[in-house]
């Protein structure tokens, strides 16, 4: 009966071992399932003096990591024509230099440049906002990079005067560490590796497209200068094995063609093919590009052979395209319409937005990518998902060749442009004649009429 009792004892612990041991194993997978999960919200172009409500649509969706792409604050001034507004702290009395303490936009709209202070000064008011403390601290983490008008003056580039003092209050903003190599370098670019099972894990790549680029006029002109070519490539390599997704941050739009107005990466052709090729260049898995700057919403895409590139774009937490003054909006709208759009896999947003990235990587290292536009206009579309597209066909590790890259919708002809433009100004001369005829057959006959009864009164 002992013995009988002993190995029932003993069965009786090796059971509860087991179950201890299968119970921790499922405790343990199910955990590293969950790091290799990541959701990702990010936004651009923050006005600190406009509204902020909408912090809490971003809270209810529950993001792991926030990102800011560009335009955390406005540090600049606008104006109409030159010289710009000087009143205020916006270098109020320092010489006005193009391109070091103000730029124009045709000579028309001029931007007084932000000093330090100044700068200082919009990320303090923004930091005290409770919506977004309250996010930061809901948050495992928040990166941030710059664009024009956080590092001081509009389509600013290495000629703003105060663009290391601008670098170290961003990074202040931030919560970098005051040791931080990303203090010492000639820009604020730097890197990410999101805590995961290695192999499984996400990479975030974040680009500065301010501090060393040229001026616009040189199509062999530069975004990033050659220490931050170096790293780039360096960065995507070292990530090779540990990422299964990659995910490349531009303040500018990067596979967006340039239709002759704004600023995207195919404005400088030399470093657009550079940037392509590197990322071909590189192996990296899972290539996901995000962007911002342009005040509205869009997911764009590249076919290069078998390899789809994907670029979600959002941009205008405060303020957007559709809240420009009417004539503007539209003419906004018919400057897009008329460029090719072959690039775009979905409609573009003109109201306020944040995008968002759903990650997932199996046991098997194989990445899914879910990429979402979520409203945050003030009206009954804030917090409905309005564009949502899985990312097919990324980069699997393997070389890929950027020269037979073309949009995902096919290579735009340029018989298209000229159908477009040719619809355009023929329905600019229907109208043209339509308010002719009104014109001459009603209000002409009106006029006269009323001035011949004024008249007649007069003489009696």
């Amino acid at each position: 009966r002992s013995s009988r009792k002993n190995s029932a004892a003993l069965v009786a612990c090796m059971s509860g071992s087991m179950a201890v041991f299968v119970l921790g194993f499922l405790v343990v997978a199910v955990s590293l399932r969950q790091a290799a999960a990541l959701k990702l919200a990010f936004g651009s172009c923050n006005k600190q003096d406009l509204d902020q409500s909408y912090w809490q649509t971003i809270l209810e969706r529950a993001p792991d990591v926030w990102l800011w792409g560009g335009d955390i604050v406005y540090g600049d001034k606008a104006g109409l024509l030159f010289p710009p507004g000087r009143s205020g702290s916006n270098a109020a009395d320092e010489p006005m230099v193009d391109g070091s303490t103000y730029t124009c936009i045709g000579g028309i709209v001029c931007f007084t440049a932000g000093t330090p202070n100044h700068l200082r000064a919009q990320y303090a008011k923004q930091n005290a906002t409770e919506g977004y403390q309250v996010l930061a601290q809901a948050v495992s983490k928040v990166l941030g990079i710059w664009d024009d008008h956080d590092m001081g003056v509009n389509d600013g580039d290495f000629r703003y005067k105060w663009r290391e003092e601008s670098k170290q209050a961003l990074l202040d903003f931030l919560g970098e560490p005051l040791d931080s190599p990303r203090r010492q370098r000639a820009g604020v670019w730097d890197s990410w590796l999101a805590p995961g099972p290695a192999g499984r894990r996400v990479a975030f790549h974040l680009l500065d497209v301010r501090h060393n680029k040229m001026p616009y006029g040189d199509p062999n002109g530069d975004f990033l200068g050659e220490e931050q070519w170096a790293w780039l490539e360096e960065s995507l390599r070292a990530m090779r094995d540990e990422a299964a997704v990659n995910v490349v941050v531009s303040g500018l739009q990067v596979l967006r063609p340039w239709p002759r107005g704004g600023e995207v990466w195919a404005r400088f052709p030399a470093a657009h093919a550079r940037l392509l090729r590197t990322l071909a260049a590189s192996r990296a898995r899972g290539l996901v590009l995000l962007s911002g700057d342009v005040h509205m919403a869009q997911l764009s895409a590249l076919r290069c052979g078998d390899v789809v590139v994907h670029e979600l774009t959002s941009s205008g937490l405060t303020h957007s395209l559709a809240e420009l003054a009417f004539p503007a909006r539209w003419v906004a709208r018919l400057i897009l319409w008329l460029f090719p759009q072959h690039h775009l896999l979905a409609d573009t947003w003109f109201k306020r937005n944040f995008g968002e990235l759903e990650i997932d990587v199996d046991e098997n290292g194989v990445a899914t990518v879910l990429g979402r536009i979520i409203s945050v206009h003030p009206d009954r579309s804030r917090g409905r998902v309005v564009v949502e597209r899985a990312f097919p066909q990324l980069s699997a590790g393997e070389s890929w060749d950027a020269s037979a890259c073309e949009p995902i919708m096919g290579a735009e002809s340029p018989k298209e442009f000229w159908l477009r433009l040719g619809l355009v100004v023929a329905s600019a001369c229907i109208i043209a004649v339509v308010f002719s005829i009104v014109f001459a057959v009603v209000i002409c006959p009106l006029c006269c009429s009323r001035s011949s009864v004024t008249s007649k009164s007069h003489q009696e």
